[in-house]
């Protein structure tokens, strides 16, 4: 691709259990459009600490990634894992009209209620908080001074969590500009202005993570600590073969190899309904809620690496009687024409780095 100004352009960086997947996209005109991306994993002989807690040998594959990638930015973006993040829905009992204009007053309310809920003392925590409709509530209290039980989505992480990652990027030479959750980066990335109430699954590695997304914003998240790797040992075990070859099998039986009519492997059901099962938990979970009485979860959006499991978005359809795809990260994204094969089959693995790349274009 021709060398263009690289002064719009930003790199989402994924850093996930095993790998490290990077994509650069450049505003143009307000939308984002494809510079360049990568990826590196590695071996599963290799030691299976997570990447966050190897700080050298992290930076050093973001280094590697970057340079064969050629990208132009040195503007970085990366996610927080969902198990290092704490999110909830708050509610703060009674604020004036007059200070939700007010940055300050607000962030004060925020915190006298989120020392409510933390599972760390504020002060050794970063704090991020959203509040949940907005337009709507000030239209439904115009004629009222306050506002009750005003709702605030929370996100927080511990300052130490947050660290790990300054130090990596500062090793790896490039200018981390943002930190945000994976959730808000995949429903960025697969969800983008749809209103509709769906359930994005993120079947990685190590472990599947679970967002109900409504209005564009994730309301709820859960991890469940089941992967790709629990379907490749499992594999391995049956087939009585090394963990390489079990993963290359895995990897060929993919959507594009499967027959018509040809059912999802018994052999891969026993871990797979692990997920299921958190699905429906999570799915269950939120319906339940007062605020959500009425409410259906329209799809089931499918992320990461596993996705392409064979016949899997049927087998999920067919489960939990609920229409379930593999995501689509590059709908908002110009890209060449010639490149569109490619990036579909890569396009499940750089969900969160697409969505990262976006969040200061979209």
């Amino acid at each position: 691709m021709s060398k263009k100004d690289d002064s719009n352009s930003y790199l989402g960086i994924d850093i996930g259990g095993s790998s490290i997947k990077l994509v650069e996209l450049a505003n143009n005109n307000g939308r984002a459009q494809l510079v360049t991306y990568g990826y590196i994993e590695r071996s599963l002989k290799e030691d299976k600490v997570k990447l966050i807690d190897r700080p050298d040998e992290t930076a050093a594959m973001i280094k590697k990634v970057v340079e064969n990638s050629k990208v132009l930015s040195k503007k970085a973006i990366t996610a927080l894992p969902a198990p290092a993040v704490y999110s909830s829905i708050i509610s703060l009992p009674e604020v004036k009209k007059s200070d939700l204009s007010s940055s300050k007053k607000i962030t004060a309310a925020v915190e006298w209620e989120a020392k409510k809920v933390l599972p760390l003392p504020i002060e050794e925590m970063i704090l991020d908080w959203k509040v949940l409709g907005s337009e709507e509530i000030l239209k439904e209290n115009e004629k009222k001074e306050t506002v009750k039980n005003l709702q605030v989505l929370l996100t927080a992480a511990s300052k130490e969590v947050i660290q790990k990652y300054i130090d990596i990027f500062k090793k790896a030479d490039l200018e981390l500009i943002s930190l945000e959750t994976e959730s808000f980066a995949m429903a960025r990335a697969l969800v983008g202005k749809d209103k509709s109430v769906v359930l994005i699954a993120d079947i990685g590695t190590i472990g599947t993570d679970l967002s109900i997304v409504e209005n564009t914003i994730p309301m709820l998240t859960r991890s469940v600590a089941v992967g790709g790797l629990s379907l490749t040992k499992i594999i391995k075990d049956t087939l009585a073969v090394s963990m390489e070859q079990a993963e290359q099998f895995k990897r060929d039986l993919d959507a594009t190899t499967i027959k018509e009519g040809q059912e999802f492997p018994e052999v891969l059901k026993v871990p797979m309904q692990a997920i299921l099962n958190e699905i429906q938990y999570t799915i269950n979970f939120f319906l339940e809620q007062p605020e959500n009485k009425g409410k259906k979860v329209e799809k089931i959006i499918l992320a990461g690496g596993t996705a392409n499991l064979f016949n899997l978005p049927e087998y999920i359809t067919t489960e939990l009687n609920t229409r379930a795809f593999i995501g689509n990260p590059w709908a908002r994204v110009i890209y060449p024409a010639d490149l569109q094969a490619a990036l579909e089959s890569v396009g499940t693995r750089l969900t969160t780095a697409i969505g990262l790349a976006m969040r200061d274009i979209d």
